[in-house]
């Protein structure tokens, strides 16, 4: 965005800010339902400063502006703000931290500080409101107004057809009996879910009101002694799924109508998530209710996926796997022969993947990233960029997914196209070992999901090496490319969703978790190899109940910058089986394509 339009945006704000009496203002990447991906109507942060990545907060003082994000986006924030007097402030622990401290190096005393108590959650506001006024600086709740003052064009909040996941094996009521059951125990009466995956997954519905994301702007309030409340759009409700729902147990009210139902409600205990449920929506029930803040009981509910939901899931792999093997055969065809840009090959691994049986959409935007864009882990082309040409020799980093109504994938190849250096070579190999490593853990049940990230990581140390995001995140049933509770990573490690060591990353039978380690070198290059893995049983012994990973992916792994020498005996056994597996659940699929069950065939060679 040109570095004018930016300014005037600014200085627009600054008026803004001044003329409502306050000294700053935070403007976080948020929905009212804390969402990591939100709809365009929320993407005021992104309009004010021209940052386009997922995460960060925009901190405007009438002197100096700086956006806060993590180190995922610390090349991109640098490269689209550096037209622009926007400052990157690279975050290192959590983003309130980093605000209030970028803030108490520019505000005198007593400034007030606004924010919307909407867009931040009850855990992030009661941590803002204890930094802020520790640096003797005045917290100052804004009206959501202001909003549409700093955004005189902004759009329409949009809510898009609703539809039925068919596929769940678990109907809505015996989902509404498991939760209903969690909230008794915790000695509530009632739950607030907010969370627009967890709502999507208890009603059995899907939509698509955030891009690549299968979820509708909604709220429940679950009773124990009562119909419980959906509060949703209901032009986007079809008749029929409205009339089901009431069947099982839900009034259906207007979205709109959530602050003034929940200003009736009084004498009740409530169960509210304090790291979902918005400020705001919390003072609502906080005046005439009991609130328990405690982790929403759906949020690990949802993490443990039936043995049918996993065997779905893998369906949905063996589409993806088709697709890939399809992308990449064309791709080693068309090199050389024509321009290719990371656009273009971005859009045509979407055109493969469009043409699989109950394709709904990507699952994320893709990142597609040749050479030095390899080294910045969310980099991702742009419609209507020229786009870098993908030239002869460097790593192709591409990591993208789909949604299907079976599942949700996620993974990451890097493609080695020409010749690779020593360097590149040791890079590759050490990732590829960290992948390994983890993939074939074997683990007790219960234990927490941060203490596996060694794992991986430690072939990567070993080349006193590292990567600034988390080993890996859980994913969805059809659902969000990213969910909790677990999260591969340790603490220091800055991400986009709370990294709590606690009881609440445990590992679990069921659960779906990425497994993707990298190496990136700055303005060089960049490797990550990612599969989606699901715990299954090991075994029980006298110490207790183990699990093992089943890799749920299905495409091949180039070996051709590998060093196969550094690998050990067992982590060469595991690639070879790994190959087998894939050459095995896919040939039968690509009978139609001899040109693709030869690339596959020829990249799954045992090593």
């Amino acid at each position: 965005m040109p570095q004018s339009s930016i300014d005037e945006r600014l200085k627009k704000a600054r008026r803004i800010i001044s003329a409502h009496g306050l000294d700053a203002l935070l403007i976080p990447t948020a929905d009212p339902h804390m969402s990591e991906y939100v709809a365009e109507h929320y993407c005021l942060r992104r309009y004010l400063s021209g940052f386009t990545g997922s995460a960060g907060t925009l901190v405007i003082t009438a002197t100096r502006a700086g956006l806060v994000t993590d180190s995922r986006y610390w090349e991109q924030a640098a490269s689209e703000l550096k037209s622009s007097r926007v400052e990157l402030i690279r975050q290192h622990g959590h983003f309130i931290y980093e605000t209030v401290k970028f803030l108490k190096e520019i505000l005198p005393t007593e400034s007030r500080v606004g924010y919307f108590k909407s867009l931040l959650s009850r855990s992030n506001l009661k941590l803002l409101h204890e930094l802020l006024i520790r640096d003797q600086l005045d917290p100052i709740p804004v009206d959501d107004k202001i909003i549409d003052e700093l955004w005189p064009d902004r759009p329409k909040l949009e809510h898009r057809k609703i539809f039925a996941h068919k596929l769940s094996p678990v109907s809505v009521k015996q989902k509404l009996e498991k939760v209903r059951g969690a909230i008794q125990e915790q000695g509530a009466e009632s739950l607030i879910v907010s969370s627009l995956d967890n709502l999507a997954w208890l009603t059995n519905l899907r939509g698509s009101d955030i891009p690549d994301n299968p979820v509708f702007y909604g709220y429940a309030l679950i009773r124990l002694h009562a119909d419980s409340l959906l509060f949703v759009d209901k032009d986007s409700l079809p008749k029929e799924l409205a009339l089901q729902l009431e069947d099982e147990g839900f009034v259906i009210e207007p979205y709109e109508n959530l602050n003034s139902r929940l200003r009736r409600i009084e004498k009740t205990i409530v169960l509210a998530d304090p790291k979902e449920i918005n400020a705001s929506l919390y003072s609502l029930l906080k005046a005439k209710n009991k609130i328990i803040e405690s982790t929403d009981p759906i949020t690990l509910l949802k993490s443990c996926k039936s043995p049918k939901e996993i065997d779905l899931i893998f369906e949905a792999m063996k589409k993806d796997g088709v697709a890939l093997v399809k992308f990449y055969c064309w791709l080693e065809e068309h090199l050389g022969k024509e321009p290719l840009t990371e656009i273009s090959i971005a859009r045509k691994l979407l055109e493969f993947r469009s043409k699989l049986p109950g394709f709904v959409s990507p699952s994320f935007e893709t990142i597609c990233a040749f050479g030095p864009h390899a080294a910045l882990p969310h980099y991702q082309p742009k419609e209507g960029d020229p786009g870098t040409v993908i030239g002869s020799n460097g790593f192709l980093l591409i990591d993208s997914g789909a949604q299907f109504p079976e599942g949700t994938t996620d993974i990451t190849r890097t493609t080695l196209l020409g010749k690779a250096t020593d360097q590149m070579k040791q890079d590759y190999t050490a990732v590829l070992r960290g992948h390994i490593r983890l993939a074939k853990a074997v683990f007790p049940e219960g234990i927490t999901s941060v203490a596996l990230d060694a794992l991986a990581r430690a072939p990567i140390w070993e080349t006193l090496a590292d990567y600034g995001h988390g080993t890996g995140h859980g994913v969805g049933f059809f659902l969000n490319v990213h969910e909790g509770p677990q999260y591969i990573s340790y603490p220091r490690v800055s991400s986009s969703y709370d990294c709590k060591i606690s009881s609440e990353t445990r590992m679990l039978t069921g659960m779906v978790t990425s497994d993707e380690p990298g190496i990136y070198r700055a303005g060089i290059t960049g490797v990550r190899i990612e599969n989606l893995l699901a715990n299954e049983k090991a075994g029980c012994s006298d110490f207790g109940t183990f699990i093992k990973f089943r890799v749920l992916t299905l495409c091949p792994i180039d070996t051709r910058p590998v060093i196969v020498e550094k690998l050990e005996p067992s982590e060469r056994r595991w690639l070879n089986e790994y190959h087998a597996i894939v050459r095995v659940m896919l040939t039968p699929l690509l009978l139609d394509d001899p040109e693709a069950l030869m690339w596959l065939t020829e990249h799954t060679v045992p090593i």
